[in-house]
């Protein structure tokens, strides 16, 4: 067996509870396996024998989002963490056929927490002590199949996560796009209503970029637009969402906010950093924002008038002058 290099490895934003760490060999063959856990320390053994990314994830509810935009080979559960989640994903998997292609090995405590999740297709379990030998030899079986599989699909698999990208995801700057920004609109409109709590969405458009395109390289605007990304993302907690809308327009989903004096807050600082100039070959561009926001559920309880009324606010911010914001 060829000798393991470790590698740790930083995840995007989209998924700042995911964790990985890589043991690959040489020939840099390498499946990616996510662990399904809350504790600080994983429960499954990490002497896999099989080069494997390890993904650490913690949170069932966005493990689609995961399968979505990163191959995943195989899945280990932690049951213990879990109880009713587990039943509720296992559920969901069975309806997904990404999903269910999937393997999943599962490690419970006791017998009773296994025996009603037999039933969704899972493709191994273990149940009892976590020191055990035979644990880590199931284990090794398991990625041992696992790994057999996803040589068979490699490119399918590839292909998938390539067109998926494609679709929900900005190319130039990287950053989530309109249609991804919708539903993560829509899933915060979900969860706030379950769990009563608010939240904003920010729209916002670039004042003086088109000169900034029209007397430079035709280089510069995109430059600028990766740079203006990267600003964004700074400036807001990595739970919230930060697309670009198309253009020269952003927009930012403000999670479980409490108050406008805290939007402001954010307002003027996003503002503040992206009228800052930025230094390009030498010389200094410079923009400013346009800020419309809407609130959750003051300013509306969809998507389609949430994003009409900040867009609405947007332009009034833009009448008021370079690098303002406004309410709807």
């Amino acid at each position: 067996m060829k000798p393991f290099s470790f590698t740790f490895l930083m995840m995007s934003s989209l998924y700042p509870n995911a964790i990985p760490l890589q043991l690959q060999p040489e020939n840099g063959s390498c499946i990616n396996v996510v662990i399904l856990t809350k504790a600080s320390e994983s429960c499954f053994p990490l002497n896999f024998h099989v080069a494997s990314e390890l993904i650490y994830h913690s949170d069932l509810s966005t493990f689609s989002h995961l399968a979505r935009f990163k191959k995943i080979d195989a899945v280990c559960l932690d049951l213990d963490f879990f109880k009713d989640e587990a039943s509720l994903f296992l559920l969901q998997r069975i309806n997904n056929p990404t999903l269910l292609s999937i393997p999943v090995f599962i490690r419970a405590s006791s017998n009773k927490d296994i025996e009603k999740l037999i039933q969704y297709s899972i493709d191994d379990f273990y149940v009892g002590d976590t020191e055990s030998p035979i644990l880590a030899f199931r284990l090794h079986k398991f990625l041992k199949h696992a790994e057999s599989l996803a040589h068979e699909n490699k490119n399918q698999k590839n292909t998938s996560v390539e067109l998926a990208f494609m679709a929900y995801y900005d190319p130039l700057t990287g950053l989530p796009n309109r249609q991804l920004f919708k539903e993560r609109t829509q899933e915060s409109i979900n969860s706030s209503i379950q769990n009563q709590f608010s939240f904003a969405l920010m729209f916002m458009d670039l004042d003086g970029f088109k000169a900034v395109n029209d007397t430079n390289d035709h280089k510069a605007g995109d430059w600028l637009l990766c740079q203006v990304a990267l600003r964004l993302r700074n400036c807001v907690k990595k739970t919230d969402t930060v697309a670009r809308l198309g253009g020269d327009e952003f927009g930012i989903i403000l999670n479980d906010v409490e108050n406008k004096t805290d939007i402001e807050s954010i307002a003027h600082r996003l503002s503040y950093r992206l009228g800052t100039p930025y230094s390009y070959k030498g010389r200094h561009l410079r923009i400013h924002a346009s800020i419309g926001i809407s609130l959750f559920p003051e300013h509306g309880k969809s998507y389609d008038t949430l994003i009409v009324r900040g867009d609405r606010a947007m332009y009034s911010a833009k009448k008021k002058g370079k690098g303002q914001f406004c309410f709807s």
